[in-house]
């Protein structure tokens, strides 16, 4: 039921995922606080992630059904969707507990809801890093481009146990948002730990899988790799506060290891 005291904030759901995420949920939900709905699906967090979320009045969920301490995701699709059957609003809006929303992204998104004839139902969201509280301007991922915000009568659901994405219906057109969304940077070995276990969550994902759909996602895999190569050459006359190398390399090496898992899978098929 949506309440009187949510009439005078964005009439649309926000969706949360954490685990053990105090650090970086403040920030996350300070950006999003004007919002009418945030759910918090939790993974049993052992710290204060549950007292910072209680403190903005979210809503608040388990992951699983499970008492585990801080259980892993296993599928990301399905906690996504079980977040996209809670909202009570027709919009939805999803973000990761260490990102957060620029006020002009959250003013242009209000206005995009508050359109009573909205140009489309499906929207892009540009996203930029942020490094030692610097904004990266110059990175080979770039431009980066989730669709991150939509209609709930103009998608599926969500698909996929890793690196999920929502599907959209036959027929309906994807916008572009002008303004950003902020991606605060890890600690490169926490980025590996998480790196490790999508590869774990990819490798599950292939079991039974077709030689077709094996094929698809290598030569995906493997254009990654090859505008990673050509995007490198152009950060050269990019202005700018650059990611570090290190960084860039880092997720070489997540793209290479996955390309040894399909191409094992394919040969073995």
């Amino acid at each position: 039921m949506i309440t009187s005291d949510r009439l005078s904030k964005i009439p649309c759901s926000v969706e949360v995922l954490t685990r053990n995420s105090e650090v970086t949920l403040g920030c996350c939900l300070e950006s999003v606080k004007d919002f009418a709905e945030i759910i918090i699906l939790d993974g049993n967090s052992t710290d204060r992630t549950l007292e910072i979320a209680r403190r903005y009045g979210c809503k608040m969920y388990k992951q699983y059904d499970t008492d585990e301490p801080a259980i892993k995701i296993k599928d990301y699709a399905e906690v996504r969707n079980k977040g996209l059957k809670l909202a009570s609003y027709d919009w939805f809006l999803y973000i990761d507990s260490d990102e957060y929303l620029s006020p002009a992204a959250v003013e242009e998104i209000s206005s995009m809801v508050q359109d009573p004839n909205p140009e489309v139902l499906v929207w892009w969201q540009p996203r930029k890093y942020v490094f030692q509280g610097k904004v990266i301007e110059c990175a080979t991922t770039y431009p980066n481009r989730q669709i991150r915000f939509f209609h709930k009568a103009a998608v599926k659901g969500f698909v996929r146990p890793v690196h999920e994405r929502v599907e959209i219906k036959e027929g309906e057109r994807v916008g572009y948002l002008k303004q950003y969304e902020y991606v605060p940077l890890e600690s490169l070995g926490a980025l590996r730990s998480r790196w490790k276990h999508y590869l774990i969550l990819e490798k599950k994902a292939l079991k039974g899988a077709s030689r077709v759909s094996v094929l698809k996602k290598m030569i995906y895999t493997g254009r990654a790799i090859i505008l990673y190569a050509f995007r490198f050459f152009k950060l050269m006359f990019c202005r700018g506060p650059r990611l570090p190398l290190t960084y860039e390399i880092g997720r070489q090496w997540y793209n290479l290891h996955l390309m040894v898992l399909l191409i094992k899978k394919f040969v073995v098929k």
